[in-house]
């Protein structure tokens, strides 16, 4: 009887490393993609055998995909408070209820400002009007801290199980008070899947525009721009419709260190399709 269970012991001691060596060595890839024509139209129509994804020019088998209006959303929206916002908080706080008012119900949010702390203001659990005294409790002044927002966020979508996660971030880029570093928030990008998406108000030539635009191209998200005198949920509007367009094609690959490129084509056709550019392994 002993050897038996001794037998049996050894027989499960040797299968079970093998199950936990199959689930550390593995990673699921998720990449959303943007398709839009040569005159600027969003491509909806096209299937799984239309892509194809390249990691470090290696081509991947797409084994997870799924049209852009059956994706649900986790959504973090950063506020800047530093004292360069005076003059953008009526445009900030009026963009952010109008947007989160139209989100799907299946979609989650939450709010956060950035200035001299990084404060967590509202999630969608609470009620409407929690978020509307939140946002108007916010005064701007003091400095920056951009890099910890972001790093903070990232980190809080990331345990959403929506699928597609995504930063909707209202700044003019600068940063001037932050523990976290620059080269940190682009690992921090390289590692996750969230997209970002960075809203600057008023005039361009006060923005950050070499610190805003390769972290959200990095990520597969852009840098809008929106003018004082102009509403932001036009702007706001085409984030939400874009979100709603894309693509969401995952693979597995083996765990690796270090940095792979990923590229997305839809061979045979012209089109304009933005997408991650790349991940960095564990």
């Amino acid at each position: 009887m002993f050897l038996i269970f001794l037998c049996l012991l050894c027989f499960l001691c040797s299968f079970l490393p093998a199950q936990q060596t199959l689930k550390v060595d593995v990673n699921l890839i998720n990449v959303f993609a943007t398709v839009k024509d040569d005159q600027g139209n969003f491509v909806t129509n096209l299937t799984k055998d239309d892509f194809r994804i390249f990691e470090d020019d290696r081509p991947q088998d797409v084994q997870i995909f799924e049209k852009q209006e059956k994706v649900e959303s986790a959504i973090g929206i950063l506020m800047d408070t530093s004292g360069s916002m005076v003059d953008i908080m009526p445009f900030m706080r009026r963009g952010i209820r109008d947007f989160t008012r139209a989100l799907p119900k299946a979609d989650e949010f939450f709010l956060v400002s950035f200035g001299t702390a990084v404060k967590l203001q509202h999630t969608s659990s609470q009620p409407q009007k929690h978020l509307e005294d939140s946002l108007a409790a916010l005064r701007a002044y003091g400095t920056s801290s951009l890099f910890d927002g972001l790093l903070y966020s990232m980190e809080k979508v990331e345990k959403s199980e929506r699928p597609r996660k995504a930063l909707i971030v209202f700044t003019d880029g600068n940063d001037n008070g932050s523990n976290v570093s620059h080269g940190r928030i682009i690992e921090e990008i390289q590692i996750s899947a969230v997209l970002l998406y960075f809203v600057a108000i008023g005039s361009p030539v006060l923005v950050d525009s070499h610190t805003l635009e390769p972290l959200s191209e990095i990520s597969g998200g852009r840098t809008l721009y929106a003018p004082k005198q102009e509403a932001v949920s036009p702007v706001l509007d085409q984030i939400r419709t874009e979100l709603a367009q894309q693509y969401y094609l995952a693979y597995y690959a083996p765990r690796r260190p270090g940095f792979h490129r990923l590229r997305v084509e839809v061979p045979g056709r012209n089109l304009r399709i933005r997408a991650k550019t790349g991940y960095t392994g564990e």
